[in-house]
């Protein structure tokens, strides 16, 4: 509740800020309008103007009644010709189409001359070699008659007319400019009235406007501020999954966002607390697991052997079964005393030491001993089970390392085991694609190390068979595995290493074609690395003398 009524006040002051931002200039530009309107309403209004405006439209109607009284007189005067009304009269067409082109020739405006019996028939017809074009020529029609009489009882003559049509187009839209000069003049007090009511409205528009986005606004950010105080409060009562919208790019944005990414540092070192103790659960479990096979194993053994060693029989089937009994239990007994082995060295795997190191120095020293593993001087430098590895996939990792210094705070020697297993990993996978592609395929371990952010990015990557994905989370889990002899426990100890140097570990997919482990650690004097020092700090005594098999 307190939240929400901060966040009511908050949106009330942002939209009461942003209108009153916009209510002022609006005022001002209102008075400002109305000024300007007035002032220019009384330049383009003169007296005069209207008066010299009257004028040329009187100029130009009269020529056009110049001309169309000229046109007129035209075609009266050749339709008095007696030449051309005594041959009308006598019927001569030859003579009648003869006195049309000697009228047609004297005037240059003519178009069109037709001479019509009374009956209306055509007597006789003189056109303009170009027609009319209606574009740019006016078309004028007059009808005078060639005789005396009554009008419809005598023949006539048709003359049709060509005036430029530019002269009575300025006379239209002349005298539509008058017109609308004289509608502007007598609206003129009220169309200012009109401009700055409707300047004033249009702000107005725009002041409701400003309003509604200023609450907007103002609700977006109220809004994530709740968000962010809702979501402290559920941190605050243990919920770590919650996550507040990182939207937008300004403060806010910001402080979700690392809001958001000390949510998910302080989950991960819940997550890393949690595992330790599940993990310590385990290796207590392994410890007394070591514990309960290793005693019976040698009473078995050296049962069997004596019993072997006693038949003194003839009986050569009884004999063989002997053998055959005596072969299968050494062989199992020697794989149970390696699983014993396994889960002893995970029961009393160590705390880590963390010192500052140059994790980029550090791996370009292993790189080396991989480079010389077959070589006398380097005997000792890489355990045996590795180097057959090696031998039998026949190929050596390769090294992509940064120039620049990468400090982190390991324990050189777990981190070495680390990555050691990874490795031997990652050369069985190889030479199992290598069995089941029948050596087709490339063969290759690319090992990579680069920053990103606060973290550094230790990748393992095989072109092996991968890991499938639905086992991807399960795998660092005890007693999890892929393999047909193998125990489940590597992955598990390399993850409690992860874990312990405030790391993270992950498989997927490499472009290699095979898997990717990836271990991300913390750079050194960073944020994330303060973070994940202090959650291993808050491991009870109890709790570290669990992890490493112990009793409290």
């Amino acid at each position: 509740m307190k939240a929400m009524a901060a966040t009511g006040r908050i949106r009330k002051r942002l939209a009461l800020a942003i209108v009153l931002t916009a209510l002022i200039p609006v005022l001002v530009s209102i008075w400002w309008a109305e000024k300007t309107v007035r002032n220019t309403a009384a330049r383009l209004y003169l007296p005069e103007m209207q008066a010299h405006l009257d004028r040329s439209l009187g100029l130009y109607q009269d020529l056009a009644r110049s001309v169309k009284a000229l046109m007129r007189q035209e075609a009266a005067a050749i339709a008095e010709r007696e030449s051309l009304r005594r041959a009308v009269r006598d019927g001569e067409r030859p003579r009648i189409q003869e006195e049309l082109q000697r009228a047609f020739a004297e005037h240059p405006s003519l178009v069109e001359l037709v001479a019509r019996d009374a009956a209306g028939h055509e007597l006789g017809r003189i056109e303009r070699a170009q027609p009319l074009d209606s574009s740019k020529e006016n078309r004028l029609e007059v009808v005078r008659p060639l005789g005396v009489g009554e009008e419809d009882e005598v023949p006539a003559l048709l003359s049709v007319f060509a005036a430029s049509r530019a002269r009575f187009d300025e006379l239209s839209e002349m005298s539509q400019f008058v017109d609308t000069y004289r509608q502007v003049e007598r609206r003129r007090e009220s169309d200012e009235k009109a401009y700055v009511l409707g300047f004033a409205l249009l702000l107005g528009v725009t002041i409701v406007a400003a309003i509604g986005v200023g609450v907007l606004l103002a609700r977006g950010v109220s809004e994530r501020i709740a968000a962010l105080a809702q979501a402290t409060h559920l941190v605050a009562a243990g919920d770590l999954t919650i996550r507040v919208q990182e939207q937008g790019n300004d403060e806010l944005s910001e402080l979700a966002l690392a809001f958001n990414r000390m949510l998910g540092e302080v989950a991960d070192s819940r997550a890393r607390i949690e595992y330790l103790k599940r993990i310590g659960a385990w290796q207590e479990m392994a410890r007394r697991l070591a514990h309960e096979i290793k005693n019976p194993l040698t009473p078995i053994q050296l049962a069997v052997q004596e019993v072997h060693r006693r038949y003194e029989g003839g009986d050569a089937k009884f004999r063989s079964l002997l053998d055959t009994t005596l072969e299968i239990v050494e062989d199992e007994v020697g794989t149970l005393r390696r699983l014993v082995s396994e889960f002893s060295d995970f029961a009393r795997l160590p705390q880590a030491d963390l010192k500052p190191e140059d994790l980029g120095a550090f791996l370009a020293e292993i790189a080396k001993q991989f480079r010389l593993f077959d070589d006398e001087r380097a005997e000792g430098e890489l355990p045996e089970e590795l180097r057959d590895a090696l031998r039998s996939a026949d190929i050596v990792p390769r090294f992509e390392l940064p120039t620049e210094p990468a400090e982190v705070l390991m324990d050189r020697q777990m981190l070495r085991r680390v990555l050691l297993n990874l490795v031997q990993n990652a050369m069985h996978a190889v030479r199992d694609a290598k069995a089941a592609r029948a050596g087709d395929g490339p063969a290759e371990i690319l090992i990579k190390l680069a920053r990103k952010g606060d973290f550094l990015l230790l990748d393992v990557e095989d072109s092996g068979l991968g890991i499938p994905v639905e086992q991807r989370e399960r795998v660092f889990e005890p007693y999890v595995t892929t393999k047909a002899d193998g125990t489940g426990l590597g992955l598990a100890i390399v993850k409690k290493i992860v874990v312990e140097h405030g790391g993270s570990i992950v498989a997927g997919s490499s472009a290699l074609g095979g898997a990717r482990l990836r271990v991300r650690l913390p750079v050194r004097g960073t944020a994330a690395a303060e973070l994940a020092q202090s959650s291993i700090d808050k491991l009870t005594v109890s709790d570290v003398q669990r992890l490493v098999g112990g009793a409290p």
